[in-house]
């Protein structure tokens, strides 16, 4: 046996293969749209310190104070900005809705279970009823 090595069709030269532990695409693969929204997301979600009209300054995420910004410069007559945010606050408030008949729903499940088991859970019932 030879140590010849064939070149030809899928056998390509030694000196033009992957080195062992070398990298194809040493980049990597491009970030897609999603990765992108999670970039975002986690980006708006950091606290931002903001300051309110009597001077204390509060804590906001980063998406709440750049809601607050766009409503304020629609306030001040940017037409534009007021659309976006009244589009965002019809989109975003039935899903709040529904997120809290979850949780009332939910809590009810778990009094119920309590109840069963023989739980007393009155003071419990009325608390939710007074957030209802």
């Amino acid at each position: 046996m030879t140590d010849a090595y064939d070149i030809g069709y899928g056998k390509p030269p030694k000196s033009s293969q992957w080195k062992k532990g070398q990298s194809g695409n040493p980049k990597g693969r491009p970030k897609t749209r999603s990765d992108l929204v999670k970039d975002a997301a986690a980006i708006l979600s950091e606290p931002v310190a903001a300051r309110t009209p009597d001077g204390r300054t509060v804590s906001l995420d980063g998406y709440e104070a750049a809601y607050l910004a766009l409503c304020k410069k629609g306030l001040k007559g940017h037409v534009p900005s007021l659309i976006k945010a009244i589009n965002i606050m019809l989109e975003v408030q039935p899903e709040m809705d529904a997120r809290e008949n979850q949780d009332n729903q939910r809590r009810e499940e778990i009094l119920a279970r309590l109840e069963k088991l023989g739980v007393n859970v009155s003071g419990a019932r009325r608390k939710s009823a007074d957030t209802s």
